[in-house]
């Protein structure tokens, strides 16, 4: 774990180096080999191969590393905890072990556990800036802001000069108001990393978002612009795996019907129910903001943007089906599979969670999952479903104004006009949908929860069975207690409820001109239309 004095913008320090054990670091023969079985499909050869590297190599850190973190693409948890804890095992006061494990957690969403690995690898000798950053990166985002500040001070006296320092240091000051100063350290950021880095893509970001809330419309468009550009140069690989997944879903939702549904809802008739439900609309349309309301309520738990739905599904379903329509693969579906399925969900979102859901009702949030409701409702007919809708003008802009990593997802919001195309695909379907299901749903407009949170979480819960508690409007004292939020929302959500984002597109009204076609069905559609002046 050699430790680079003067790392690349765009790519992560190593760990400090440390005398505490004898190991190395490197992507070997055997190593790579393994990761090429597993990303093939050959998964057995790859558990093979992989154990087969560790015993071989037993003090190459890259061999535990790559290892559980192909587990963990394969949602195999238990295998991955194995492995890591084998590695901690081998060198228990190394830091640089903890660092990479607490990175596994990192990229796993498990901000609990990537703090308390991070916190591990900085009370050990040997450790260093990388450490003590992304300490500073998660006290940041858990509203710990002193904290972070003290890794950075601890860092800058260190003489490190890392991207990630000044993309922190810039939150913070530009949270505590010291908007000047932040916008100087953010700009010095994009000078020293390259207009092209996606560390500067992050800069201009904040920067955009600084300049929306200081009223400088044009100059938020300029610096997201800048942000953009940069992405777009590089999007060609997340475009076809968008593409890809694109036909698939159009193809389903043009193709379902409700007697689709009716049949498999008559065939998990005899499976044991479960209380489960989906929140879900478009990315920007207020499903964090509903989800925090939500998982304030003492009878039910909420998931935050995990992938099983839409990644893991898609995969055991699609598997072998060759030219067979999607569709025709989901009706195909065994019992026996959709069974184990189900079981397989539970324990994801449990292990995600740290505690068993027991008898609550769990909450599936993900904004991006309107396309894959039949998905849900495919192992779970018994589904219930919250729709998130926002003023369409307003959950374009807010998806084009923002920063967010190049993804299948991310790549259509890349420019106004094909973030309204990705828009209307989502609602077309969405409106599909709600002629078709049975399964208890509503419609929950971000305005509405804005002007009255009681009564939306009122409905809300009413959808999914719940009665009214108290504790729901008590939400921003857990946020700032225990909740993390993972979400691009984190900081927003924290803060008491706010108007200023409502009608945020008529400052706008020109950058958006390409999109306004595409959207104004759902304006009348979801009764937008007499906000447009």
């Amino acid at each position: 774990m050699a430790r680079r004095p003067h790392p690349k913008p765009n790519a992560k320090a190593e760990p400090a180096a440390s005398s505490a054990a004898a190991l190395v670091d490197v992507s070997s023969s055997s190593v790579r080999n393994a990761r090429a079985l597993w990303a093939s499909g050959r998964i057995g050869e790859g558990i093979d191969a992989f154990e087969s590297a560790i015993r071989q190599e037993p003090d190459n850190v890259q061999a535990y590393i790559v290892a559980a973190r192909s587990y963990a693409e394969k949602f195999d948890f238990e295998r991955m905890d194995r492995t890591l804890d084998a590695l901690v095992r081998r060198a228990p006061n190394h830091p640089g072990v903890h660092h990479y494990v607490a990175e596994t957690y990192g990229l796993l969403r498990l901000p609990d556990r990537a703090l308390a690995s991070f916190e591990r690898a900085a009370a050990l000798k040997g450790a260093g800036p990388p450490t003590w950053m992304e300490l500073a990166s998660l006290y940041e985002r858990a509203h710990r802001l002193d904290e972070a500040l003290e890794m950075i001070e601890r860092t800058v006296r260190s003489g490190y000069d890392f991207p990630l320092l000044w993309l922190v240091r810039g939150r913070i000051e530009r949270r505590l108001k010291q908007t000047d100063q932040a916008e100087a350290t953010f700009r010095a950021l994009v000078a020293r990393a390259g207009a092209e880095s996606e560390w500067a893509c992050q800069a201009w970001g904040e920067l955009a978002l600084m300049k929306d809330g200081q009223g400088d419309f044009a100059g938020a468009i300029e610096a997201i612009e800048q942000c953009k550009r940069s992405q777009r140069a590089r999007e060609a690989a997340h475009w076809a795996a968008s593409e890809k997944v694109h036909a698939l879903m159009r193809e389903m939702v043009s193709q379902i019907t409700r007697q689709d549904l009716h049949r498999w809802r008559d065939a998990s008739a005899g499976m044991p129910p479960q209380r489960v439900a989906l929140l879900t609309g478009f990315p920007r349309s207020g499903t964090t903001l509903l989800e925090q309301l939500l998982d304030a309520h003492p009878d039910l738990v909420s998931s935050e943007e995990r992938d099983f739905v839409g990644t893991e599904l898609p995969r055991v379903f699609a598997a072998g089906r060759g030219q067979t329509p999607f569709l025709d693969a989901l009706n195909g579906v065994s019992t026996d599979e959709i069974q184990t399925q189900r079981r397989r969900y539970i324990a994801f979102m449990e292990y995600l969670l740290g505690r068993p859901i027991g008898g609550r009702m769990h909450l599936d949030k993900n904004p991006a999952y309107t396309l894959t409701i039949p998905l849900m409702l495919r192992i779970f007919p018994e589904t219930r479903l919250i729709i998130a809708l926002r003023d369409p003008r307003d959950v374009v802009l807010s998806c084009y104004l923002r920063y967010l990593p190049l993804n299948a997802v991310s790549v259509r919001f890349l420019d106004v006009r094909r973030t309204a195309e990705r828009y209307a695909l989502d609602m077309n379907a969405w409106l599909k949908f709600r002629q078709i299901i049975d399964t208890p749903w509503c419609e929950v407009r971000y305005e509405d929860t804005v002007a009255d949170p009681r009564a939306q979480a009122r409905r809300a819960l009413a959808t999914l069975g719940l009665g009214w508690d108290e504790r729901v409007l008590s939400y921003r004292q857990r946020l700032m207690e225990s909740k993390r939020v993972t979400s691009p929302s984190y900081e927003a959500v924290a803060q008491p409820i706010y108007t200023r984002a409502i009608g945020r597109w008529k400052h706008y009204a020109s950058a958006l001109e390409p999109a306004l076609e595409a959207l104004e069905p759902f304006v009348r559609e979801f009764g937008y239309a007499d906000q447009s002046n």
